[in-house]
């Protein structure tokens, strides 16, 4: 038997000892667990041995201990449930045979994601820590990990300026991923909505109040063991990765300082209404179309646009029009004479109405006055004036009138609109 799998079966003793003197395992039941340990030892010891290994001796030791626990549930009124050192030796035992086996095969993402998920399972937040620190320096440019670790910032430490610097991070590595800027957008959008919502919920007016709800949120942060307002290594962030200066692109250098004040309203801060996360979009475009081809950057520009308001349309507690209003306009002074972009911009005030609102036929009059202003006005090319005039009667079509649920007066005089454009 190697050195190595002898100190690991020793370190069990105690363990199997306690487990003997609780009466949850006879002997018989130790030694076969004994034996199993000691082939399992042998077998990711050896030369030959394979991520799988590792895999099937955490299966076998998580069997062990779903076993333990039953007989404890069983037992509970004969015998002590005071915590000893078999109720923690097994979860600590999975996550060392984890640790070995992600050192000895550092490329299996299988041994990896196992890993991941039994350390957050485990509520272990150093070890978890320590994975991704480990994962991401020897696999910077896995985009997944990066998501995965971020998200984790977000929703489970409730870390959202560590979240944040795990997006700068690598989008040094991964600037490209047009993956990466869009969930980095869309966390800005959902950090936004949950704040905009909880003062909602907790009738925070005041300025006052606001404050006062934000330092209790940093209190239990820290209470917790997380201190959202920290320096990033004081946190123990999950990564502190240096890039090559060829690496980073001066794009990066342009990206706004998240950190600003969220106090106030919506009608006198502009970090309410959406202006970093504008700020954000402008960057992320600018990188795209700086690594397109010339004749394919109007349809890159659309896809990539409309993929984003898809994301602002989730979010109704925001000030959606505030930002749409700001991408369409973007990508009519890009592109004045492409008629997806204008038919974008003429419905727009139509975009987040519905056929149930009581405002629906005034929305409805005044925005069709608006676009034959705009149709009798307009000096773009009579083609495409045209063709903003199809799109137009069709969207009012397939949005509006082909609804169900609309009155029939109201579709009547849809009806009758659409008739005379």
């Amino acid at each position: 038997m190697s050195d190595k799998a002898r100190y690991a079966l020793e370190k069990s003793i105690p363990e199997l000892e306690d487990l003997e003197k609780k009466g949850l395992f006879t002997r018989k039941e130790l030694n076969m667990i004994v034996r199993r340990r000691t082939d399992f030892e042998h077998r990711i010891a050896g030369r030959g041995s394979k991520p799988a290994d590792f895999l099937a001796y955490v299966k076998f030791e998580k069997n062990v201990d779903r076993l333990r626990k039953k007989r404890v549930e069983r037992l509970k009124d004969a015998i002590d449930r005071t915590p000893s050192v078999s109720s923690w030796a097994i979860p600590r035992r999975i996550l060392y045979i984890f640790q070995r086996g992600t050192n000895k095969f550092p490329s299996s993402m299988e041994l990896w994601a196992g890993y991941l998920k039994y350390a957050r399972k485990q509520e272990s937040v150093k070890v978890v820590y320590d994975v991704y620190s480990k994962l991401l320096s020897l696999q910077p440019r896995n985009v997944d990990v990066w998501l995965s670790g971020a998200k984790w910032e977000f929703e489970y430490n409730k870390n959202v300026k560590g979240a944040r610097a795990l997006f700068k991070r690598c989008l040094r590595f991964n600037i490209e991923e047009q993956r990466v800027w869009l969930e980095f957008i869309k966390l800005e959008l959902n950090y936004l909505s949950k704040l905009l919502a909880r003062r909602k919920l907790l009738q925070l007016v005041s300025e006052r109040a606001q404050q006062e709800d934000m330092e209790d949120q940093e209190r239990k942060q820290k209470n917790e063991g997380g201190d959202g307002d920290g320096d990033d290594e004081e946190q123990g962030n999950i990564l502190i990765l240096e890039a090559d200066e060829d690496e980073i692109n001066t794009e990066l250098n342009k990206l706004p300082e998240m950190n600003v004040s969220t106090l106030g309203s919506i009608e006198d801060n502009p970090v309410l209404r959406g202006d970093l996360i504008m700020t954000l979009y402008d960057v992320f475009i600018a990188t795209m179309l700086k690594r397109t081809e010339e004749n394919e950057r109007q349809e890159i520009l659309y896809r990539l646009a409309t993929t984003v308001l898809a994301l602002i349309d989730q979010f109704d507690i925001l000030e959606r029009t505030h930002m749409c209003d700001y991408i369409i306009r973007d990508l009519v002074t890009r592109f004045p004479n492409e008629s997806k972009n204008l038919i974008l911009q003429l419905t727009l005030s139509l975009r987040y109405v519905k056929v149930e609102d009581d405002s629906f036929v005034n929305s409805l009059q005044q925005n069709v006055k608006s676009y034959q202003a705009w149709y009798s006005k307009s000096k773009i090319d009579e083609k495409v004036k045209e063709d903003v005039r199809n799109r137009y009667i069709r969207y009012l079509d397939e949005r509006f009138l082909q609804n169900d649920s609309l009155d029939e007066d109201v579709k009547s005089l849809l009806t009758l609109l659409l008739k005379k454009l």
